[in-house]
């Protein structure tokens, strides 16, 4: 059983590698690649190198990311370790709202176009779960717990990542190119202007007049200017390159079932941030890990050359 990306028949049957006799399935790997492919089919209209190049480093970082988790399964199997189911909930709805928008539904969606089971998800992400207390308590105890100072550097670091994705606004302007299949206008046709019009607005073309001109958007007479918009009105692969990009950029053509889209970001406000105190104890895991991740690195490679790993992709 296969599945095309990019014009490329990729299998979803079958062993992706062997660990020290574990499995990982072609399912495994495709299950956690399934955002990106969404997000990567939408950035890549033609698909070409740099969408194949893309595709290949997240599936070989996902493979080597599965092939660590099988070695140090290893070790918790013997210890006996397990984790709350509780635990796998959260992760979930982190994943949920980060990812898909908070759009329970989207989720299950990729869940469903990547023919993956939620009980193999969970099991997924379980094995993810034990992973990182594994190396918590194998590495985590050698430094010095991170200093106050530590911390709120490290909040103010990342404090645009912790807050509520939900919440987020955009404001920008769109120009949208329609597919149409017909003996006057092909779809290829249609990416062929969606280009052509990105190509003149990063010219310098003025982007209302070409929206008012090209445009079969809502908006197209004003335009193409759109009011301030939810993050969760989007397709989550929309989102994200939406809020990838810069404010005044031209960015596209982006591809969705209905057609092409060419984009201008004008202001980005992000949801709102959650106070230090209800997010240091991440804050801290994030730190200890940091400090312990050149050891971990020397042990994990001492670990892959012991044991007996066949990759098949």
């Amino acid at each position: 059983m296969a599945t095309h990306v990019f014009g490329q028949a990729i299998e979803i049957t079958g062993v992706a590698a062997t660990v020290n006799g574990r499995v990982i399935t072609k399912k495994e790997v495709r299950s956690l690649l399934a955002p990106t492919i969404s997000i990567l089919k939408t950035k890549y209209p033609r698909g070409g190198e740099a969408a194949n190049m893309e595709f290949k480093k997240a599936q070989n970082d996902v493979l080597e990311q599965l092939i660590e988790n099988k070695i140090i399964l290893t070790e918790l199997e013997e210890r006996g370790a397990s984790i709350p189911e509780y635990v796998i909930d959260q992760e979930i709805k982190r994943i949920v709202n980060d990812v898909f928008n908070g759009s329970e539904a989207a989720f299950r969606q990729s869940l469903n176009d990547s023919s993956t089971t939620m009980r193999s998800f969970r099991n997924a992400h379980k094995e993810k779960i034990l992973v990182q207390a594994l190396k918590s308590e194998q590495f985590g105890g050698e430094e010095a717990p991170p200093s106050p100072q530590e911390i709120k550097e490290q909040y103010a670091l990342r404090q645009v990542e912790y807050r509520d994705r939900t919440q987020d606004k955009i404001t920008f302007s769109k120009i949208f190119i329609p597919i149409k299949d017909g003996p006057d206008s092909t779809p290829e046709m249609q990416l062929a202007l969606a280009e052509q019009v990105a190509f003149n607005l990063k010219r310098g073309a003025d982007f209302a007049l070409t929206a008012k001109k090209y445009s079969a958007d809502a908006y197209a007479e004003d335009g193409g200017q759109w009011p301030e918009t939810s993050r969760t009105d989007f397709d989550p692969s929309f989102a994200e390159l939406l809020f990838q990009s810069k404010v005044g950029e031209i960015s596209g053509p982006f591809k969705d079932p209905r057609g092409f889209t060419v984009v201008r970001i004008d202001d980005v406000n992000y949801g709102p941030s959650p106070a230090l105190s209800e997010v240091k104890d991440r804050i801290i895991k994030e730190i200890e890990s940091e400090k312990y991740k050149e050891r971990y690195t020397r042990w994990i490679k001492t670990l892959k050359r012991k044991a007996i790993i066949d990759r098949r992709i």
